[in-house]
């Protein structure tokens, strides 16, 4: 594993503590957030040695002390776990304004990496992506609230009286999936998908007419398993 080397000095009769760090860009490629890293060309203070190596360990990478200098495991453990949601927070944030990319590919990408956080404040992007014209952003972004399982079945049972006829669609295809891959009681799904079968949207329709007929046959085999 690769180590990150602080330095300290001193500065007025106090020390200060510094690792080399790279540097997060926002959306007006501005730096939004610095992390420790063993060949940045950026530098991050700390006033005290612990912050120091807490942000390094959380950063992924082991570190190489001042001499003579020892350190709490205890307290590094703490002070991760406040470092933890800093970083997650300007993560999400940076890979949120990327999935509106002009740039497909992007957006894709940056659903993918939203994706990975697996954090609940990413579900209403992705109820927002179901409706794209574009079929990966779509793909992508119905696998991600899939994952998501019981959580957002009332958002997507809400999202199939959406104006728009592709988020109905893609709507209809999400809880049908969730029902294939989590252990979910299929009747809670069915009526809200059997309405559709009606909609003004003839693919609707058609999506709404297959999705029925596989949410009652694992109704059926559910209940013969009981």
């Amino acid at each position: 594993m690769q180590k990150v080397s602080i330095k300290k000095r001193i500065i007025n009769d106090n020390a200060v503590y510094y690792v080399q760090a790279l540097s997060l860009k926002n959306s007006e490629n501005r730096t939004a957030f610095l992390i420790p890293h063993p060949t940045g060309n950026e530098i991050l203070e700390f006033h005290t040695l612990e912050e120091a190596v807490a942000s390094v360990k959380k950063a992924g990478f082991d570190y190489i002390l001042p001499d003579n200098e020892n350190v709490s495991e205890s307290v590094i453990t703490d002070l991760t776990r406040t470092a933890k949601s800093d970083i997650e927070n300007v993560l999400f944030n940076k890979f949120k304004s990327k999935t509106n990319d002009i740039n497909s590919s992007v957006a894709v990408s940056a659903l993918k990496a939203l994706s990975c956080l697996n954090d609940k404040d990413a579900i209403d992007v992705f109820i927002s992506k179901i409706g794209e014209d574009n079929d990966k952003i779509r793909e992508v972004a119905i696998d991600a609230l899939v994952s998501y399982k019981e959580l957002v079945i009332d958002k997507l049972i809400t999202a199939l009286d959406d104006e728009n006829w592709v988020t109905r669609n893609s709507a209809i295809i999400a809880l049908t999936k969730i029902c294939e891959y989590a252990e979910i009681e299929p009747e809670k799904i069915l009526a809200p998908v059997m309405k559709k079968i009606d909609d003004k949207n003839t693919i609707v329709q058609s999506t709404a007419l297959t999705a029925s007929g596989q949410i009652y046959r694992l109704t059926v085999l559910r209940q013969a398993k009981k």
